[in-house]
């Protein structure tokens, strides 16, 4: 079973869910690393396009990446601007993402990476490592919570994606508190990390 099943089985209610939320008040405490000057925006597992249609609002040109085929038609549907490039490629590999040879400035990672088991984790950061322009940053968000096995969900350790960094010689420039569930979930809680490539 893929791990976007889950999300083809139950689009509709997911989509809805999701765009109820605002971007601003995710991102908030990394509204920083969103700066005017930068060009290409990749956005892995960008689900309801929530996110991609909030930068596409800013005037970025977002590539956004999608395995879900109804949660991304659901998404290109109701977002239509000419600034998101739709794709159905996934992690760790993002094999087509690859083919159109571009590097981003910026790539976020938005509750993805719980779907990753550790070499998987290991291989899509190089991947992201690949796909990153020089001095360009990764966002990644981590929830933090129990494994939920029907939908294809792992524990994920912070100290670990950290150590897999360093070892890929990108440096750790944020590292947000833990936070609460944006859908009160008592037992899930969220972290971001912002990850940089040297020049």
């Amino acid at each position: 079973m893929t791990s976007w099943k889950f999300y083809d089985d139950n689009a509709d209610r997911l989509f809805s869910d999701y765009i109820s939320l605002s971007f601003n008040s995710i991102f908030y405490d990394v509204k920083e690393y969103f700066p005017e000057s930068i060009e290409t925006i990749l956005d892995v597992g960008a689900g309801s396009g929530r996110d991609s249609a909030a930068l596409a609002e800013k005037g970025y040109r977002i590539v956004a990446v999608e395995p879900s085929e109804k949660m991304r038609n659901l998404a290109s549907t109701f977002y239509t601007s000419d600034k998101i490039t739709w794709i159905d490629d996934s992690l760790p590999l993002l094999s087509t993402v690859k083919k159109i040879k571009v590097k981003f400035d910026l790539i976020l990672v938005s509750a993805v990476w719980m779907h990753l088991s550790e070499t998987e984790q290991n291989e899509s950061l190089e991947t992201l490592c690949e796909l990153l322009s020089h001095n360009g940053k990764i966002i990644i968000t981590l929830r933090l919570g129990p494994p939920e096995p029907d939908r294809c969900i792992k524990s994920v350790s912070t100290q670990y994606l950290l150590n897999t960094a360093s070892i890929l010689g990108l440096n750790a420039d944020y590292i947000s508190p833990v936070n609460e569930d944006s859908f009160n979930r008592p037992l899930i809680k969220w972290q971001k990390i912002v990850l940089s490539k040297p020049i």
